[in-house]
């Protein structure tokens, strides 16, 4: 299995801080972001494998921020993983739309967030 740059995307500190550790007991590195903003600063220069992205942000929603980084060809197109409290067929649909890969309804489990993580690195 190989390492990945893992960016997470979350503004609840205690969730950034849990799905980076997740990423790092697992063998990767990790990023946080507490913005959408800071997400788009940060991606093009950490380019990273996965994106853990919550889409209740403060300052855009996740499904903009996931179309922004599928529209930037300067990226190497990271596996993008939603980890939200938004988990209507609605919310579901969107996040499709967008090009997330994953939507993991929040609060996240640890098995299932590591291992679609390992199902990327493999």
């Amino acid at each position: 299995m190989r390492s990945l740059r893992v960016l997470v995307v979350e503004d609840h500190p205690d969730t950034a801080e849990m799905l980076a550790k997740w990423a790092e007991l697992s063998g990767h590195s990790a990023r946080v972001c507490r913005t959408g903003f800071q997400a788009l600063h940060t991606a093009p220069t950490f380019q990273p494998d996965v994106v853990l992205l919550d889409i209740g942000l403060p300052d855009m929603n996740g499904w903009d921020l996931a179309r922004s980084f599928r529209d930037d060809e300067t990226l190497t197109q990271p596996q993008i993983i939603a980890v939200t409290a938004y988990q209507t067929n609605d919310d579901r649909r969107r996040s499709e739309e967008v090009g997330i890969n994953y939507h993991l309804g929040k609060p996240a489990h640890r098995s299932d967030v590591v291992g679609l993580l390992a199902q990327v690195a493999d």
